[in-house]
Formats: structure tokens, sequence, C-alpha cells
């Protein structure tokens, strides 16, 4: 699925700690990004997604089906499910994020623990420590490798290869 997101990306890591009220601080430089408001929902891999309304509302859109018998496609019900338990929220006054209990639930974010947030291009990703490095696990020199190999046969289809530097 492909989304106009906004030129401005996110990318990068930061950690904060969660209040005792599961609140954090949105690091400065995606708070424009993000907007006066946005939605949190869960993501696959136990972690928590911010996404612009821009963005999301793509996502959205690509979601919703008027035709019944996608209730039968299994693996689009179960993005309908996850996305489904979305939040539009809005930071406070002090750039402070709250987060619903079941989101926290979700991603095993605890009050008073670091949260991993990750830039992911068109979103933010909020992790806790453990399933950070859970997922991490992942990032090997084969998998690097391989990943390449997929963005450089996605960009050779739409004539990208050369301006991405992948030849």
């Amino acid at each position: 699925m492909a989304l106009n997101a906004p030129t401005k990306r996110m990318w990068g890591r930061y950690e904060h700690s969660l209040d005792d009220k599961g609140r954090m601080v949105v690091p400065q430089r995606f708070r424009e990004i993000l907007g006066e408001e946005f939605v949190l929902t869960t993501g696959p891999g136990l972690h928590v997604r911010a996404y612009p309304l821009a963005v999301w509302e793509e996502l959205e859109a690509s979601l919703v089906s008027s035709n019944p018998l996608d209730e039968l496609n299994p693996d689009l019900v179960v993005l309908q499910r996850m996305f489904g338990s979305c939040e539009f929220v809005r930071p406070d006054k002090e750039s402070r994020l709250s987060i619903s209990r079941h989101l926290r639930e979700w991603a095993k974010l605890r009050e008073g623990e670091i949260c991993i947030i990750v830039g992911s291009g068109s979103r933010l990703e909020l992790w806790s420590r453990q399933n950070w490095e859970t997922c991490s696990t992942e990032f090997t020199a084969e998998r690097t490798a391989a990943a390449a190999n997929v963005l450089k046969g996605l960009s050779e289809d739409t004539g990208q290869a050369a301006a991405l530097g992948i030849s």
C-alpha cells in the first residue's frame, strides 16, 4: 500500500521515560510533522504507532471496504482490527503525550521505564526497551542485504535506483 505521506519525514531514534501517568515528551523534531492532533494505534511487533492525520486518512481509506467479501480476507481483517484500536490525541502544553492504558499494555510500555521512539518515515514507533531489543535482533548483515535487494528491485521498477545510490 503506497501512502502519499507529507514531504517532511520522521527519522531518528530517541529515548524518553514514561512518567507515572503514562505520558512521554514528544521529541522536538517530530512535533511540527505530527501536528496538533495525530493518531496513536497498535503496530505489529508490539509497539505503538503515531501517524500524522494526513497519513492516517490515507491508511484508513485503504482499509475501509464496502465489499462484504473482504470480510473473508483474514489479512485485511487483522489490519482493520489492529488499526481499529486507534486514538486521536493531542500533546499537552508541555508537549507530553498521554498514552492510553490499552496501548501501553499492547506495547509493554511501563510507567517510569524508557520508551524508545523511532522515526520511520511517515510515522513514529513507540517501543518498550524489551520489545525494541527483541525486534533489533533482526538487524543483521544478512537481513540488511536482503532488504537492500528488495529495495533495489522496487527502485528499478520505478526507475529510482540511481537516485537512491543503488546499483
